[in-house]
């Protein structure tokens, strides 16, 4: 998957502007439609739109073909994890209490 930059993107093939596109003299201040700048978003809105389309459909097309025995390896791996933190939280806590055990100890002592 290859995704272009938007503002790559976001003028159109014909390099050439058409004669019809420019009409300086015909536009008010209000009037954006025919605005260089208005079709410019809107393209790039466009593109945007069809990136996330192909990202999504990709992230679904993964998650398809994902073999069960990916899935149960990804799931050892979190419970893996979860241990890892438990243990540290436990070794934290026992630390603490340590910790506040020679507090109070230090402070009866004076």
């Amino acid at each position: 998957m290859l995704l272009q930059p938007v503002v790559m993107n976001a003028f159109t093939q014909n390099s050439t502007p058409d004669s019809t596109q420019i009409q300086s003299s015909t536009n008010t201040p209000g009037d954006t439609g025919n605005s260089p700048f208005i079709q410019i978003l809107e393209r790039a809105e466009e593109i945007a739109m069809v990136q996330d389309k192909r990202v999504a459909d990709d992230l679904n097309m993964q998650a398809k073909s994902q073999s069960s025995t990916a899935k149960l390896l990804n799931l050892l791996q979190l419970q893996y994890d979860i241990d890892d933190m438990q243990f540290s939280a436990t070794m934290a806590k026992n630390i603490a209490n340590q910790f506040s055990q020679a507090l109070t100890t230090i402070t009866q002592r004076t």
